[in-house]
C-alpha cells in the first residue's frame, strides 16, 4: 500500500482510483465514500489481520459511469494507472496518475453530455469568468454587484464554483441553491500565458485552478478570455428560462421545451451553440439580418441543404476531441476521429453556401487532416500495447521493427520446422510463458534424440524443456523489436499530438464557424418543416400575423389555432378569459417568437414584424421558488419588484395572473397599480393576464391599454374553447364550467352554479367585500346519489336545452340522442 498512500499524499483532495490489474479499487475513507454512491459493495483488505482496510472497485474496463457519478456527486476524482504491462514488470508495476478529474474538467465524451457545456466558474469584485476545459472556450461578464454575479452564474449554470478563500466564507451561502460544486484556489499562478496575464482577477483564478489540476499544456488549448457584455445581447434571467421553458420543463425534462422543437443540428457543437444563442439572444439589427439572410439562402437551396445537413450527421465532436487531446487524454484512436470530423468539415467547402468559409480558415485544417492521415493507421488500436498505431513509411527504422515484431510468428515456425528435421523429432514445439520465455518442448518419447548444445530447463511429467543460443538471440530480437517500436510509435504519435495542440486554436475557430452553419441550416430546416417566416424588424411594436406558438403546434395532434397580434411599443394587451382558454400560450408565443426572432431564426407566423427588445420579464409561475421556502405570493411580489425596478422602454413584460395569492381586493389593487406602473412609468410592452374582469375597466382610462379576450362557444351550457384572440373583454370566467371539465362531482359544480348566481345577483358596495357568508341562505343542492353520473348528464343537458331555437327536425334528432344514452 506504499505505493497507493504515496499517491494520495500527493492528492488529499480527490477520489483515488488505483488500479490493480481489472480493477480500479478504492481504499480507506475514498472506499467508504464511493461505495453508497456507485451501489457497490464495502468490503475489508486484509481481513484476518488487526488492520482491516474498507474497499471497493469497479471494472477496469467500464469505468466512464462510476467516474460520472461521482463527478455528479461533487467529488474530484485522480486516476491511478499501471504505466507498464504487468507481464513486463520487474518487481512492483510502476504506476501513476494519468487524469485528474473534476466536476467542471471532463474530457470523456461517456461522461459529459453532448448537448450542454460544462462550465467552471469564479468571480472577483466586478467581473464572473467562465471557462469550459473540454472546448477550450473563456469569456467573462463585467459585473456590478453579488446580485448580478448570482444572475450570471444561475442563468450560464456552471458545474463548479471555484472561490477564493476569503470568498467560499463570505459568498458560499448566495450559492447555496445552485448546483454547481465549490472548490477553493488560493493565489494566482505566476506562469500563466501572456494572453491572460492582463485579464480580470477572476479568469485568472480560473485559469490558475485549471492549471493546477491538469498542469501547463492544458493551458495550449484554451481560448484568449472573451469579453461579453449584456448590453450586446437581449437580457434574460434564469427565471425567464424557466419560466418560458427554454431548456427544461416544469417536470425537468427536455421535452416540449423551445430548444428541443427547434433543434435540427446534426453535432454537438451546433446544439452547445444554439442553447448559447437562446441564451443571450442578439439585439444588434445588423447581425440579426445577416443570420436571417444566410437562413434564407438556405431555405432557398435545398439541395445544398440537404448536403450540408448530411455532412454534419457524420461530424463528431471537434471541440471536445481536440479538448481531449490538448488534455493529454486523447489516444490514436481520438486523433483518427478527429482527422474524419475535419474531413466531414472540410467537405463543406464544396456546398455553394458554404465557400465564405476563407482559405486561411481551412487551410490549417486541412494540414492536421494530411499530417494524421500519412502517420497514423486508419483503424488504430487505442493502446499502443503491441504497436500498430503509426503507418509504414512514417519512419525506416520502425519498419525494421514492425517487419521484426510481425514476422516473429513465422521466424519461429521455420526455426521449429528446421529443428524439427535436422534432429528427427517430430513433436519438437517451439512455446512460450512468462517465466522462461521462447523455449523447446520435447515429449519423453523423442528426448533421446535431443543434441547436446539443447541446455535443459524444465522437466516435465511427459515432456523436457529446452534452450538454444540460437533460440535466445531471436527471443532477443523479437521481444526487443516489440518494445523499441511501441516505444518509437509512442514518440512518433507524441509528434502529432504537439501538431495539433499547435494549431489548436485555429482549429477551434474553424470549428465555431462550422457549429454556426449546423446552426444557421437547422434554422432552415425547421422553418421549411413547419412553414416559418422570416421576420422584419421595425422601429416599434410586435404585429403577428397567423402567429404560433413553437413548441405546442407540434405537440398537438389537431391544427393549432393561429392568432393575429398586434401592440404598439410602450402598449399593453389586458387579456381576459377562462382558463384553458390559451391565454398563456399566447402570451408566451409572443415572447418565444420575439426570441426566435433574435437569434436569427425565422418565426412561427405568416408573417412578423418585430421590434429589437433588450430585455424580456415573465412573471408566470412560483413551483421554481417553493422550495426555496418562499410563499406562492412572495414569490408573486420578488419577481413583480424585480420586474419593476429593472424593466424600460425596451422591456417586454410578460404577466400572468398577478395578485392570486392574497384576498381578491387586496390582489386586484396590486395588479391595477402595477399595470399602472408599468404602463405610465416604465412604458414597457406588457402582456397582461387576468381573471379580475374589473381591471377591463382600465381602458377607457388609460390610451396604452388594449382589452383582449381568449373566445369560447357555450352551448347548451357547454364550453368550447375556439383559443381565438379577439378584441373586447371577456364576459365571464366560465370557471365552473371548466371544473365540470376536469370532472369535479355534479353536486360540487351545480352547488357553485347556484352560489355563483346569487352573489352575481348581489350588489356589493363599494367599500365592503363580498363574502360566501352572505350568500349562506342559499339552499344547498341535494344529489340522489343512486342516479348515476351519465343520467344526471343527460338531464342537465335536457333543461340546458332551448327547443323554441330548434327547426322541428333538429328537435326530432335531438329527443333521438337523448334515447341512445338512456339506452
Amino acid at each position: 500500500m506504499q505505493q497507493y498512500w504515496e499517491v494520495k499524499e500527493q492528492h488529499p483532495d480527490k477520489l483515488i482510483l488505483f488500479r490493480m490489474g481489472d480493477f480500479f479499487e478504492m481504499f480507506h475513507d475514498d472506499a467508504v465514500i464511493a461505495a453508497p454512491i456507485l451501489n457497490i459493495a464495502l468490503t475489508q483488505r486484509n481481513k484476518k489481520s488487526n488492520d482491516e482496510t474498507p474497499m471497493c472497485g469497479v471494472p477496469h474496463h467500464s469505468i466512464a459511469t462510476p467516474i460520472s457519478k461521482l463527478l455528479k456527486a461533487g467529488h474530484k476524482v485522480a486516476i491511478c494507472d499501471q504505466l507498464e504491462d504487468p507481464k513486463q514488470a520487474k518487481g512492483l508495476v510502476k504506476r501513476g496518475v494519468t487524469q485528474v478529474l473534476t466536476p467542471g474538467m471532463v474530457f470523456d465524451s461517456e461522461t459529459l453530455n453532448g448537448e450542454s457545456h460544462n462550465y467552471i466558474t469564479s468571480f472577483d469584485n466586478d467581473t464572473v469568468a467562465f471557462a469550459e476545459t473540454s472546448t477550450g472556450e473563456v469569456f467573462y461578464f463585467n459585473s456590478d454587484s453579488v446580485k448580478t454575479h448570482v444572475e450570471y452564474i444561475r442563468l450560464i449554470g456552471p458545474v463548479e464554483i471555484v472561490f477564493g478563500k476569503k470568498q467560499k466564507e463570505s459568498f458560499a451561502s448566495l450559492f447555496s441553491h445552485c448546483s454547481a460544486h465549490a472548490s477553493e484556489c488560493n493565489g494566482i499562478s505566476s506562469s500563466l500565458p501572456d494572453r491572460f496575464q492582463n485579464s480580470p482577477e477572476s479568469v485568472q483564478r480560473l485559469v490558475t485552478y485549471i492549471q493546477t489540476m491538469q498542469g501547463d499544456d492544458i493551458l495550449l488549448g484554451m481560448r484568449s478570455p472573451e469579453k461579453r457584455g449584456q448590453e450586446r445581447v437581449l437580457k434574460l434571467s434564469e427565471r425567464v428560462v424557466q419560466h418560458l421553458e427554454l431548456f427544461e420543463n416544469y417536470r425537468g425534462s427536455a421535452e416540449g421545451t423551445l430548444f428541443e422543437s427547434i433543434r435540427r443540428t446534426k453535432t454537438s457543437a451546433g446544439a452547445r451553440l444554439l442553447k448559447q444563442w437562446l441564451k443571450f439572444p442578439l439585439v444588434d439589427s445588423g447581425k440579426i439580418s445577416l443570420r436571417w439572410d444566410r437562413v434564407e439562402h438556405w431555405q432557398r437551396d435545398i439541395g445544398a441543404l440537404k448536403s450540408v445537413r448530411s455532412l454534419f450527421s457524420k461530424m463528431g465532436d471537434i471541440e471536445r476531441r481536440l479538448g481531449k487531446i490538448a488534455g493529454r487524454q486523447g489516444g490514436p484512436k481520438d486523433v483518427v476521429a478527429l482527422a474524419d470530423s475535419l474531413e466531414q468539415g472540410l467537405g463543406l467547402s464544396n456546398v455553394n453556401l458554404c465557400r465564405s468559409l476563407s482559405e486561411s480558415d481551412l487551410s490549417v485544417a486541412k494540414s492536421v487532416l494530411a499530417k494524421i492521415r500519412k502517420t497514423i493507421e486508419d483503424e488504430p488500436p487505442q493502446q499502443f500495447k503491441n504497436g500498430g498505431v503509426i503507418r509504414r513509411g512514417v519512419h525506416p527504422q520502425l519498419d525494421e521493427y514492425i517487419d521484426l515484431s510481425e514476422n516473429s510468428k513465422q521466424l519461429l515456425l521455420e526455426m521449429e520446422q528446421k529443428e524439427r528435421e535436422a534432429h528427427e523429432i517430430p513433436s519438437l514445439k517451439i512455446k512460450y510463458n512468462n517465466v522462461f520465455g521462447y523455449f523447446i518442448e520435447v515429449t519423453n518419447t523423442h528426448k533421446d534424440k535431443v543434441p547436446s548444445h539443447y541446455k535443459r530447463k524444465q522437466t516435465l511429467t511427459n515432456a523436457e524443456r529446452y534452450v538454444t543460443q540460437e533460440l535466445h538471440e531471436l527471443e532477443g530480437k523479437i521481444l526487443g523489436a516489440l518494445s523499441k517500436r511501441v516505444e518509437l510509435e509512442n514518440e512518433i504519435f507524441s509528434e502529432v499530438r504537439q501538431y495539433i495542440i499547435k494549431h489548436h486554436l485555429d482549429l477551434l475557430n474553424v470549428a465555431q464557424l462550422w457549429a454556426e452553419i449546423d446552426v444557421l441550416s437547422s434554422f432552415a430546416w425547421v422553418a421549411l418543416e413547419y412553414n416559418y417566416c422570416r421576420p422584419t424588424l421595425v422601429d416599434s411594436g410586435i404585429d403577428l400575423v397567423g402567429s404560433r406558438h413553437p413548441v405546442v403546434e407540434q405537440s398537438v395532434k389537431v391544427p393549432f389555432v393561429s392568432n393575429d397580434i398586434s401592440i404598439k411599443q410602450g402598449h399593453c394587451i389586458l387579456l381576459t378569459g377562462p382558463n384553458m382558454a390559451g391565454k398563456s400560450t399566447v402570451m408566451r408565443q409572443v415572447a418565444l417568437t420575439v426570441i426566435l426572432a433574435q437569434i436569427g431564426s425565422f418565426v412561427p407566423a405568416s408573417s412578423a414584424e418585430v421590434q429589437l427588445y433588450h430585455s424580456i420579464f415573465t412573471r408566470v409561475g412560483a413551483s421554481d421558488f417553493l422550495s426555496e421556502g418562499l410563499s406562492t405570493f412572495m414569490v408573486e411580489m420578488v419577481e413583480a419588484a424585480d420586474i419593476l425596478q429593472d424593466s424600460g422602454s425596451q422591456s417586454l413584460v410578460v404577466m400572468d395572473e398577478i395578485g392570486r395569492g392574497t384576498s381578491t381586493y387586496d390582489g386586484m389593487s396590486l395588479a391595477q397599480s402595477i399595470l399602472e406602473f408599468l404602463v405610465e412609468q416604465k412604458q414597457s410592452t406588457v402582456l397582461f393576464a387576468t381573471h379580475y374582469h374589473e381591471l377591463t375597466r382600465m381602458e377607457s382610462r388609460f390610451q396604452q391599454i388594449h382589452n383582449m379576450h381568449m373566445s369560447i362557444k357555450d352551448k347548451d351550457g357547454e364550453v368550447m374553447f375556439l383559443h381565438t384572440l379577439v378584441d373586447g373583454a371577456a364576459n365571464r370566467s366560465y370557471g365552473i364550467q371548466v371544473a365540470r371539465l376536469a370532472g369535479l362531482p355534479r353536486s360540487v359544480t351545480r352547488r357553485a352554479q347556484k352560489l355563483l348566481e346569487k352573489m352575481e345577483s348581489f350588489n356589493a358596495p363599494s367599500s365592503q367585500q363580498m363574502t360566501l357568508l352572505e350568500v349562506e341562505d342559499v339552499e344547498p343542492v341535494i344529489e340522489n346519489e343512486s342516479i348515476p353520473e351519465n343520467l344526471l348528464n343527460l338531464i342537465e343537458n335536457i333543461k340546458n336545452t332551448s327547443i323554441q331555437s330548434m327547426t322541428p327536425l333538429e328537435a326530432i334528432n335531438k329527443i333521438a340522442e337523448w334515447q341512445r344514452d338512456l339506452s
